[in-house]
This record gives C-alpha cells, sequence and structure tokens, in this order.
C-alpha cells in the first residue's frame, strides 16, 4: 500500500501545507488570465460595437442635413427599369374602366383630315334604330343550310 500511496503522490506533487483548495483541480493563474482576457475581449467589442454606431450616426445626420438643404431632391426616387409589376392593380383597372366609359359617353374625333367622328354610345344606338341595319342581298345567302347529325356536319339544300 504505501508504493501505491507513493505512486499518487508523484503524480499529483505534495499537497502544501494551510491549502485552502484542492490544488490538482485546476490552476488558478490560468483562470485568472482566463477571466482577464474574457474582460479585454468584451471592452474591444463594446469599443466596436460604440465605434460602428457612432460611424452610422453621423453619416445619418450628414444625409439629413443634406436633404435639408435640398428638400425637394429627398423625395425624388427614380422608377425601376421596365417591366414594372402593378403597385395598386385595383387602381389601375379603375383608371381603365374611367377613361374607357369617358370615350363612350362624349363626342371625339378619330381621324380628324378623314373626318371621322365618335359619339357617344347612347346616341350610336339610338341612330341604329332610326336608320335600321344594312341587310345584304339575296346573292349573298347561301344556297344550303348547314345541319349537325350525329355523322358530323352536313349540308342539305333548302
Amino acid at each position: 500500500m504505501s508504493t501505491e500511496h507513493d505512486i499518487d503522490a508523484l503524480e499529483y506533487g505534495p499537497t502544501p501545507a494551510g491549502a485552502q483548495y484542492e490544488h490538482t483541480d485546476i490552476n488558478v493563474a490560468i483562470g485568472y488570465n482566463f477571466a482577464v482576457w474574457l474582460a479585454v475581449a468584451m471592452l474591444m467589442s463594446g469599443g466596436i460595437v460604440y465605434g460602428a454606431f457612432w460611424f452610422f450616426e453621423r453619416q445619418q445626420v450628414a444625409s439629413d442635413a443634406a436633404s435639408q438643404q435640398f428638400p425637394l431632391a429627398a423625395g425624388v426616387e427614380k422608377e425601376p427599369p421596365m417591366p414594372r409589376l402593378q403597385s395598386q392593380p385595383f387602381k389601375d383597372l379603375y383608371l381603365l374602366r374611367q377613361g374607357q366609359h369617358e370615350r363612350l359617353d362624349s363626342y371625339g374625333w378619330v381621324d380628324k383630315d378623314a373626318g371621322v367622328v365618335h359619339i357617344p354610345i347612347e346616341r350610336a344606338m339610338e341612330l341604329t334604330v332610326q336608320r335600321g341595319l344594312p341587310a345584304r342581298g339575296g346573292a349573298g345567302m347561301p344556297a344550303g343550310v348547314v345541319q349537325d347529325s350525329a355523322a358530323g356536319r352536313t349540308s342539305a339544300p333548302r
């Protein structure tokens, strides 16, 4: 037994007299060094973050000053290149239908040189009822009647 005890004493070393902690668990100097370097790393990280905020704050102040100097240029946004998506499809549809109704309910020139005009749709329907529709002559009528049957379309004499 005494030989085993001596091997353990050589492996861990002797425990100093009056020791307050287990010297074989951790070296206190390493623990203190880790804590110091951790504190240094935290201070450096805080300094980097503070510096970044300070930098971006100065850029924002400069941008605000420029927009106050030229207020009309601050709100100008360039439109993206074609093709563009509809940002408000219901508004676009409303404007399209409004334009169509204005054209259907008004008088105007289609081709001024040729003397072609457009008239409101209600007036055009009244004129069509008064004047009647043009009819085709007898020569343009087909000689037979087209019928549908189980065998397909067939033509029968009148």
